[in-house]
């Protein structure tokens, strides 16, 4: 399967999508930090199964910019 990247503030956002034996589609996201490749999270999102790869796709995207902006509002917090 094709791996797509996109960038988000800063973060690195890596999207596998994958399908299971039953045909649904998931997707295994990566985030990494663009400054700091120790700086590494490997998240499996737990949603739905898709019907279709575009869908996997999309809700894997969703997820990866969530988790960032998360991050972010987080370490802002602490300062």
């Amino acid at each position: 399967m094709q791996t797509h990247v996109f960038e988000h503030r800063g973060y690195e956002i890596e999207v596998q999508p994958e399908q299971n034996a039953y045909g649904a589609w998931r997707a295994t996201v990566t985030v990494r930090h663009a400054d700091s490749p120790v700086a590494e999270f490997r998240l499996e999102t737990i949603q739905p199964e898709w019907l279709t790869q575009e869908e996997a796709v999309r809700d894997g995207i969703e997820w990866g910019t969530r988790f960032v902006d998360r991050k972010l509002e987080e370490s802002r917090d602490l300062m």
